[in-house]
Parts: structure tokens; C-alpha cells; sequence
């Protein structure tokens, strides 16, 4: 028995992932949630932060090195990303991470850039990852890599060892904090892409890719959701 048109739209049309009131038109949003995001815009192509020029890096990164070679961050860190980030990782709110791989699938298709042979997700310690019984980095891997068709490493990168939350410490800090947390297991292809949910200072995916590079990687790019729209906040 077929089904009627309006029994079709029931079954197949899904609302809106944010407001939940509208049918998702795209991405998993409606039109006006879609345009209500804080979307990055003239990004830096090193440190995504959103510049004026973005044909050429911007002025912090022309003055320090970073190890990786580019950044791609479809949202800046703002509302509501900074309450629905959280809940990822607080309460579980996995469902969130579909269609915002999806945003960010998105804007990695259009700025038609070369793509990575694989996908790296920032890792958790063992023993942080039992106590919240997941990694959203690799959840949002996951998702990435159907959206893209790229393979996902999952082991490959370790987390050895268990460190302090970045927020809380300065620049110096942040560097001791995390020298030697990280590890490599196998060989890499040449070129990787890290996934994490937020970057802020850029501090951890500096580490890993600075850790990739001395293994024979030779080009490292930095997929994240959000962005941090300013330098001094960790």
C-alpha cells in the first residue's frame, strides 16, 4: 500500500536539530537557524580565526609557526555553540554531532580544498574516555568521514598521557601541559586531517602535529566545528 503524501512527509521530514519547530531544510536546520549561525567568515587559512584578508595569512600567524599547515572551522565559539558543544560532552547529546559534521562537511566541499588521505580524532586518555564512555572527536570522525569518504585512523594516535583542562593555564603552561601526551601507533599517510570539536589557542593540534611531522607526515590540516573568536581565551 502506498503512502499518501501526507503520511510521506510525516515519516520523512525531520524538524530542526536547534529550534525543533520547523522541518530541517539544511544540513538537519531550518532556513532560519541556518542563517542564525555564527558562521566563520574571511577565516585565516592557518588558525581560522576570521580575518579581513583571508588570501594571506593573518598577522599572528605570520609572526609564530604552527605545525599544522591549515585550519578549516565552519562555526566560530559562539552562541549556541557555546551551551550545545558542552552538552556533547557533558550530557551525552550525541545526536548533535550529525548534523554538525554536516555543517562542516559542507564548508570543507566548498572551499574545494585537497583533501586528506585519512582523518585523525583528537584523542582522550584511556582512563578519561571509560569515565565519560566516549570521544566526541571520534564520534564526529566518524560522521566526517561518511560525509567525505574518507578513512578514519582511530588508532593510530594515542593519548598517553592524562594532562590538565587548557582553559586554566597560560601560554607556557599549556606547552608543558601537554609535551609528551601524545603517540603514534603504525605507519600515516602523507597527508592527515586532525578532527576536534573546538579549537581555541591551537595549542593541542600544534602538539599532534608537530608529533605527525617528526613521523614523516608531511601535511597536516585542522578540521574543527567552532573556533574560538579570540586568542586569549583557552
Amino acid at each position: 500500500m502506498l503512502l499518501s503524501k501526507v503520511n510521506y512527509r510525516l515519516f520523512f521530514n525531520q524538524n530542526c536539530s536547534l529550534c525543533k519547530c520547523y522541518p530541517a531544510c539544511i544540513d538537519g536546520l531550518c532556513e532560519g537557524c541556518h542563517a542564525d549561525l555564527p558562521w566563520t567568515l574571511f577565516a585565516c587559512s592557518i588558525c581560522g580565526l576570521s580575518r579581513c584578508h583571508p588570501s594571506q595569512p593573518c598577522i599572528a600567524c605570520q609572526k609564530q609557526h604552527f605545525a599544522f599547515d591549515q585550519t578549516i572551522a565552519a562555526l566560530e565559539y559562539r552562541f549556541p555553540l557555546i551551551s550545545l558543544l558542552p552538552s556533547i560532552k557533558q550530557r551525552h547529546s550525541l545526536h548533535h554531532l550529525r548534523w554538525l559534521a554536516k555543517l562542516l562537511a559542507t564548508r570543507i566541499k566548498d572551499l574545494d580544498t585537497t583533501l586528506p588521505d585519512a582523518l585523525l580524532p583528537v584523542p582522550m586518555h584511556t582512563v578519561d574516555q571509560l569515565r565519560r564512555g566516549y570521544n566526541q572527536a571520534a564520534v564526529l570522525a566518524d560522521e566526517l568521514g561518511k560525509n567525505t569518504a574518507i578513512k578514519v585512523m582511530h588508532t593510530r594516535l594515542c593519548k598517553v598521557k592524562r594532562t590538565h583542562h587548557q582553559h586554566d593555564l597560560n601560554a607556557d603552561q599549556r606547552r608543558a601541559n601537554l609535551s609528551g601526551a601524545f603517540s603514534l601507533r603504525g605507519k600515516l599517510p602523507k597527508h592527515v586531517a586532525i578532527v576536534d570539536d573546538v579549537m581555541t589557542t591551537g595549542s593541542t593540534l600544534h602538539e599532534i602535529a608537530s608529533l605527525l611531522k617528526q613521523h614523516g607526515v608531511e601535511r597536516v590540516d585542522a578540521w574543527v566545528i567552532a573556533r574560538t573568536p579570540q586568542r586569549d581565551h583557552d
